[in-house]
């Protein structure tokens, strides 16, 4: 077996402002710490279970932040700044499954602890519906027959993870309390649930449906700044419907995500003159 982990850190347990996510600062060290303790815990308890191959995509951020030398030796570990496939980088149909780690809210989610879609200047909708990195990440794992074996993270993403996800096990590491604050789980017991699901959820993988839409898919974005509009109104395929809205149907999932992690480049880009 072989599983493919994508953790990211507004989803940890803890973490509740935007100074513990990166800086010098000693609650980013903190909560860099409590992120490596989770991703090892899900790591050790699928080596337990008898993954023979465990792949971590250190997902935040400029890629640099997991303590590599913290995890189990067998474990593959995918890092670094710009990918353009970025969250499913190496991820092919030989996976056994999907674990979405630490996870976040969509961007303008109410209650959701620091929600974003890779920024929040912009959201994202697949046939009217909005998604955020955790859909698109588990829709391209699924068009490759990988199930979503497992997600953590604050309580209304787990919520929002759950519309698409019914039979993807879930841990929750803290309960909102605004964009800013959260009633937190301890961190041991969250790394306690952690390997207790990851488990779960390998034993039940036969049961888990991949997440899955057939045929071209139409994405519709939205910026929160309509100044932003002429960064978008050049890229080819992308249609303006709106002064801040656009358009792209995509032939697949993964020219979907291409897109929208464009986009999302694109508008948190610092342009000099």
């Amino acid at each position: 077996m072989k599983l493919y982990i994508v953790a990211d850190m507004e989803g940890i347990a803890g973490v509740v402002a935007e100074t513990q996510t990166g800086g010098n600062s000693s609650y980013f060290e903190a909560a860099r710490l409590q992120y490596t303790r989770e991703i090892r815990a899900v790591c050790e308890s699928a080596i337990s279970a008898g993954v023979e191959e465990v792949y971590v995509n250190d997902f935040h951020g400029n890629g640099l932040t997991v303590q590599t030398e913290m995890l189990p030796r067998e474990v593959m570990v995918i890092r670094g700044g710009f990918r353009p496939t970025s969250g499913f980088d190496l991820l092919d149909s030989t996976f056994t499954g999907l674990v979405l780690l630490g996870i976040h809210a969509r961007t303008g989610t109410y209650g959701g602890v620091l929600p974003h879609t890779y920024s929040n200047k912009v959201s994202f909708e697949i046939f009217g519906q909005p998604v955020g990195e955790f859909d698109i990440l588990a829709l391209v794992a699924g068009e490759m027959k990988v199930p979503t074996l497992l997600i953590s993270g604050d309580s209304k993403s787990v919520e929002q993870a759950g519309t698409n996800m019914p039979s993807t096990h879930t841990v929750i590491t803290k309960y909102s309390i605004g964009s800013d604050g959260a009633l937190c789980v301890h961190p041991d017991r969250v790394c306690e649930q952690l390997r207790d699901e990851t488990r779960r959820a390998l034993k039940n993988v036969a049961s888990i449906e991949p997440s899955q839409i057939s045929g071209p898919t139409q994405l519709t974005i939205k910026l929160h700044d309509v100044s932003l509009s002429p960064r978008l109104e050049w890229i080819p395929g992308v249609k303006k419907t709106g002064d801040a809205t656009f358009e792209f149907t995509g032939a697949n999932m993964k020219s979907i995500a291409n897109l929208v992690y464009g986009v999302a480049t694109l508008v948190e880009a610092k342009f000099t003159g």
